[in-house]
């Protein structure tokens, strides 16, 4: 990527955000590759969330214990819903992990309709293999590094529970990160970005990436909203790729 002033600013994450949601609902062809992420993904996070709704109730149960009192109880209940939300949060990424290779073909002619719509070219897709190499390799160090991050935490809640005060707010964040990344997949992959390259465009643009994730990881929590997520976010962060960079790449260039 040529080395000058970014166009991507946090104004740009929004637009990315409402826009991509914006681009799924107004554009009818699109509505039947939406279906396909949409059906794994339901099914990826029901089963996970209610595995996460589980644990949850179990680790508040085995801190506060069978006799907790009034004041106990109250602890119970509002540290079960925390751990909950957590849950179903990090429930979303590891299923948005797995939906997307199954979805892969409809979710990458999603984000190059979406960057047609854009620019007036489409990017030349990468070969089958090599496309679903590289999102494999990127995908599981997001998930890798934050399933770390996120167990560290969930210890940390479990030896010091008040802790959870600012335990809770360090998981939506890294869930947030984790929920960017994932959708970003595509559009980067696109535009031939490996994993340094990739690791850059974030620290290049940090603050648009983080309030991206983070709109979408607050969105995810609403009922209903999964069905949708993965294609209107894929055609969000794609969005987002072009208001850093409309320009294509060239035929065979990788972009670092």
């Amino acid at each position: 990527m040529a080395d000058r002033r970014s166009r991507l600013t946090t104004f740009g994450a929004i637009d990315a955000f409402v826009g991509g949601i914006g681009f799924i609902l107004t554009t009818p062809r699109m509505w039947p590759l939406a279906v396909v992420p949409a059906a794994v993904l339901t099914i990826l996070v029901i089963g996970l969330t209610a595995f996460g709704v589980w644990g949850a109730a179990e680790s508040s149960a085995l801190l506060f214990g069978q006799d907790r009192g009034i004041w106990g109880s109250v602890g119970y209940w509002i540290l079960t819903v925390f751990l909950a939300l957590i849950a179903h949060l990090i429930a979303l990424v590891l299923a948005l992990a797995v939906a997307e290779p199954l979805s892969a073909f409809a979710l990458e002619r999603i984000s190059t309709a979406q960057q047609q719509a854009l620019t007036g070219f489409a990017p030349k897709s990468p070969s089958l293999f090599a496309a679903m190499w590289l999102s494999l390799c990127c995908v599981s160090f997001a998930l890798v590094l934050g399933g770390l991050a996120l167990v560290v935490l969930f210890l940390v809640d479990v030896i010091f529970p008040p802790a959870a005060i600012v335990t809770v707010p360090l998981k939506l964040l890294v869930c947030s990160w984790m929920v960017a990344w994932n959708l970003l997949d595509y559009p980067l992959g696109l535009r031939g970005m490996a994993l340094l390259a990739r690791l850059k465009w974030v620290g290049r643009h940090f603050g648009a990436f983080t309030l991206f994730g983070f709109l979408w990881a607050m969105v995810a929590i609403v009922p209903g909203i999964i069905l949708v997520l993965l294609p209107m976010g894929v055609a969000g962060a794609t969005r987002l790729v072009i208001w850093d960079d409309p320009t294509p790449p060239k035929n065979g260039e990788q972009r670092r």
